[in-house]
């Protein structure tokens, strides 16, 4: 622009001159008069020329303060984004991580030493480290997640991690494949979050819903469930299915003259007595303070005599409770599917008069359902009836 100007103001300049020349030839004027009227319209068509590039700079100037107070205007407001989101992340309560596929290298950009215990170098600089830190038995499942973000699929996927400590966490991982501009899956980002504290709340509200809070053992909730399925597979694949009721002989008077405790402690090395003479796959559930169901499938009833024995007299042999000795004993009652009957509540009645004879004929006995069983009276309060009665929401019965 200020070029063009320039080369103008020459061209007019001798144009000018020439004009100039051509007055003075053709009309005799006197050179002072002709210099001055040239240095006159030299000196106008300078002004007009410093008056056009003045103007030229003053609007580039002005196009470069607005371009400036753009750009400040934009830095101010990434600088602010930039804010925000360091506050967000410093608010998040969680590891958030990033992963270059063609690398297959992670990068935490926040919480890897809190969740793992090792730090982002660490996942840079050691090999691996990643994987090796998922627990082996969810291997298999955060492989196939990583899979299916690689398909462009996003996902959320619930496991478990070992921490530096060999600590075993729960985490919900949720993460979102991104592409380029080619389509094609560059980079995944995710974040993490340690759930160990809520599984473990569920896990104890569980047990205490299904549990035995004494002696850990499924209770007549979880019992119920499990028979139900265990005579489904029965009948579905023909295979016997045993009910075993046992009631402690006189608990009632070892509570009494030991204490409670002492009771509460007779109890659990019972247990563990019953526990050692059944199969690891059979179910014992405490249904009442001294009262036990085990079910056993794919048993015959010689093999349901044998471990019943066993049961007797494990459990017969003397019991050391704060240094006094402790003696109790087993009345069991036995029935067996298909042919003691074919439902939980013909099964468990049965089982139920089974223990009663036995108990009523010496204690510390066995007795396999028979049909003449149901010709004889006893001074009870059955099985059946304190089932129901639990299913309603009664007290536990404790028998004498």
């Amino acid at each position: 622009m200020i070029i063009n100007e320039r080369a103008k103001l020459i061209l007019i300049g001798c144009l000018l001159i020439l004009f100039n020349l051509y007055v003075f030839i053709s009309f005799r004027i006197s050179v002072i008069l002709l210099l001055s009227i040239v240095i006159t319209l030299l000196v106008f068509l300078l002004i007009q020329t410093l008056k056009k590039q003045l103007d030229f700079e003053t609007s580039r100037n002005q196009q470069l303060m607005h371009e400036k107070d753009q750009a400040l205007e934009k830095y101010v407001s990434v600088d602010q984004t930039n804010q925000e989101y360091e506050v967000l992340i410093n608010t998040f309560d969680g590891a958030i991580f990033s992963f270059d596929v063609s690398s297959n290298q992670i990068s935490f950009i926040k919480g890897a030493e809190e969740l793992y215990g090792y730090t982002n170098d660490d996942f840079n600089n050691i090999p691996n480290l990643w994987h090796e830190c998922f627990h082996p038995d969810d291997q298999n499942k955060v492989e196939n997640d990583e899979r299916q973000l690689l398909l462009g699929q996003q996902t959320k996927i619930k496991f478990r991690i070992l921490d530096r400590d060999a600590e075993e966490k729960w985490v919900i991982k949720i993460a979102t494949p991104i592409r380029n501009e080619a389509g094609m899956i560059t980079k995944v980002y995710g974040q993490m979050f340690d759930i160990t504290h809520s599984v473990r709340l569920e896990e104890e509200l569980k047990r205490l819903a299904y549990y035995d809070d004494l002696t850990d053992l499924p209770n007549r909730k979880s019992l119920d469930s499990h028979i139900e399925k265990s005579l489904s597979r029965s009948k579905r694949h023909k295979h016997n299915f045993t009910l075993m009721f046992v009631d402690l002989d006189n608990f009632k008077h070892v509570n009494d003259s030991m204490g409670h405790e002492a009771g509460d402690l007779l109890l659990k090395e019972v247990v563990k007595r019953i526990r050692g003479s059944i199969r690891d796959e059979d179910l014992i559930s405490r249904i009442g303070g001294d009262e036990f169901i085990v079910v056993f499938e794919e048993t015959n009833k010689d093999e349901i005599e044998v471990i019943a024995t066993r049961i007797l007299e494990s459990v017969a042999r003397p019991y050391l409770i704060h240094e006094q000795e402790a003696n109790i004993s087993l009345s069991i009652g036995i029935s067996m599917y298909p042919d003691d009957g074919e439902t939980k509540e013909t099964l468990i009645d049965h089982a139920d008069k089974a223990m009663y004879y036995a108990k009523n004929n010496g204690k510390n006995n066995f007795k396999v359902y028979s049909p003449d069983l149901n010709n004889m009276e006893f001074k009870k309060i059955g099985l059946l009836e304190k089932w129901l009665d639990s299913i309603q929401g009664s007290k536990i019965f404790t028998r004498p």
